[in-house]
């Protein structure tokens, strides 16, 4: 009979072992790693998705900007404009519309037009809608006249009758959320009239 027998020594099953445990180590790294991909390839779609649609909508609503039946109001933090909507969270026609900045949320706040001289009632007939959630910073600037210089305030103008007279000729929004700086948003008022 042979001395050596058909069968692995310990040595080769501790070597056989090793490589089968580096081979299973690298496989399991690699699917982590794929995870990980595919979770912030999501998450940046997700932003820029949202980054999109809030882009959009935001040209939208502030290029069909009335010059009246209220007067446009902007601010450093906040801009308040009347537009035509159409089926925006439930609200169609003309709306009085706020974009403000709460805790950390661009919030959208609608109202109904109405002639009475009464505070308006934001968020009476649909409660704010957030743009953004991890909002960080917001500022608006105006273009008060072609060619004009930007700057943090649009009064409303007047004219002789105390009605109002006018849109800003442009609007740029500057947006930092999740820690990243949105491109401009730059839109120009479709309704603005020059003061002569």
């Amino acid at each position: 009979m042979n001395a050596r027998q058909g069968g692995m020594t310990l040595i080769e099953v501790t070597v056989a072992a090793v490589i089968f445990s580096m081979v299973m180590l690298a496989t399991v790294t690699a699917f982590r790693t794929f995870a990980g991909t595919y979770l912030r390839l999501e998450q940046e779609t997700s932003r820029t998705t949202q980054m999109r649609e809030t882009e959009r909508f935001l040209r939208a609503t502030l290029k069909s900007a009335l010059n009246s039946p209220a007067p446009f109001e902007g601010k450093p933090r906040m801009v308040r404009w009347v537009a035509p909507l159409d089926r925006v969270g439930g609200v169609v026609g003309l709306q009085q519309l706020r974009l403000a900045q709460r805790d950390e949320q661009l919030l959208l706040s609608f109202a109904p037009l109405t002639e009475s001289d009464r505070p308006i009632q934001w968020s009476k007939v649909v409660l704010p809608f957030p743009l953004i959630n991890d909002l960080e910073k917001i500022r608006f600037f105006y273009q008060l006249s072609a060619g004009g210089d930007w700057s943090e305030q649009s009064s409303p103008s007047r004219d002789s009758s105390g009605a109002g007279e006018g849109l800003p000729r442009a609007i740029a929004i500057e947006i930092v959320a999740g820690g990243r700086s949105w491109p401009p948003v730059i839109v120009q008022f479709d309704q603005y009239r020059p003061t002569l």
